[in-house]
């Protein structure tokens, strides 16, 4: 294992941080954060043309990792996401992509969410928890397929999507299912997020009715597959928060060693270099367990779910300790609203609770040691 950009990933790694150098800079992602606008839609597309959305997808479905390794790869454009705190469903719409492919009955959609012509959100949790295994939305066998019925919370991306990938549990078990937002009985409500720079949504659907085929995998593999994707879920931000925990320390390091305080640099006093020192240990673990967590998605491991749960269990709460610190050691211009860190904190809060929180993910490690 290795938290290295590999050489070949270097490419990938260099146009995504150009990218984001322009579409997500500091000025531009403030002045996203200071408006109520929807997703920028050309801001998508130019990401969709940059394989964003197809790396978690094989070649013969249309997609391509750099490396060949898949999770490695959108790892790296996680961590450029989480360096620039940009905006844009890069979780959600590899998640769903990554479902779809290998379904040839939904070839049409992915080649759309691949593109970045239709904006894609995975629709998981029910409220009552995090884990697949919680949900409780139910898709009831009809005449002509299912009708779905439940109400999905902190979907990401809501407001923005085109197509919802639909956790809910069939007569014959767990299952995942395409709906389109225009489908009957599906209402999207906007939430107020913490992070300006992300939407997030509650979507109901009221015995919404979907064809046999929107069935992804048809009744094979529902629980594997959604447990896949929650791991892959928590991959994805894993890389990003980790990636943003690296950024503060290193905008932290460059303010103490410039700002002075009774006559030297506060970088100079022990008491800060202790805290930084600590930190910097924090950066590191949090880069190990998003790298081992990459390394074992990408080679099926048998302990991925356990690795998925310990990120989370970790980075959560090292992050927002991290940042909260740092905005402390940068006094007063830490507060203000001009400045990047707290738009840094928004979104290390709001990933420390997307996909269960630390203290969820604990007792989620007890479960999978069979305590």
């Amino acid at each position: 294992m290795s938290t290295d950009v590999q050489l070949e990933q270097r490419p990938l790694r260099d146009a995504a941080r150009k990218f984001l150098d322009h579409h997500a800079s500091s000025e531009k992602v403030h002045e996203i954060a200071s408006d109520t606008a929807a997703l920028d839609r050309t801001f998508w597309t130019a990401a969709s043309e940059l394989g964003w959305t197809s790396l978690l997808v094989p070649e013969e479905s249309g997609g391509g990792s750099v490396s060949g390794l898949p999770f490695a790869d959108v790892a790296v454009l996680a961590e450029e996401s989480g360096r620039h705190i940009a905006p844009g469903p890069l979780g959600p719409s590899n998640v769903v992509a990554f479902v779809l492919a290998h379904d040839v009955c939904q070839a049409d959609t992915l080649a759309a969410v691949l593109n970045g012509s239709a904006v894609a959100a995975w629709a998981l949790s029910d409220g009552g928890g995090w884990e697949p295994s919680s949900v409780t939305a139910r898709a009831e066998r009809s005449k002509d397929g299912y009708a779905i019925t439940g109400v999905k919370h902190f979907v990401e991306g809501a407001p923005d999507a085109d197509t919802f990938l639909v956790t809910a549990r069939a007569p014959d078990g767990l299952a995942q299912f395409v709906v389109d937002k225009s489908a009957p009985g599906v209402s999207v409500s906007p939430m107020r997020g913490l992070d300006p720079l992300r939407t997030f949504g509650t979507v109901e659907f009221v015995s919404t009715p979907v064809k046999t085929c929107a069935r992804v995998h048809g009744a094979s593999a529902g629980d594997e597959m959604a447990e896949l994707a929650f791991c892959a879920a928590i991959a994805i931000q894993a890389a990003e928060t980790a990636s943003l925990m690296r950024r503060v320390l290193e905008m932290t390091i460059e303010w103490v060693g410039q700002r002075y305080a009774f006559g030297r640099v506060i970088g100079s006093y022990q008491a800060l270099k202790h805290r930084l020192a600590e930190h910097l240990l924090a950066v590191e673990c949090a880069a190990g367990i998003s790298a081992a967590l990459a390394e074992a998605m990408d080679a099926r491991s048998s302990n991925f779910s356990e690795l998925a749960s310990t990120a989370k269990a970790y980075i959560g709460d090292a992050a927002v300790n991290l940042v909260s610190d740092a905005i402390q050691m940068h006094g007063g211009m830490g507060m203000t609203w001009e400045h990047d860190l707290h738009l840094h904190l928004r979104r290390a809060s709001t990933n420390r609770v997307i996909y269960g929180s630390p203290s969820e993910h604990r007792e989620r490690l007890c479960k999978l040691a069979g305590f």
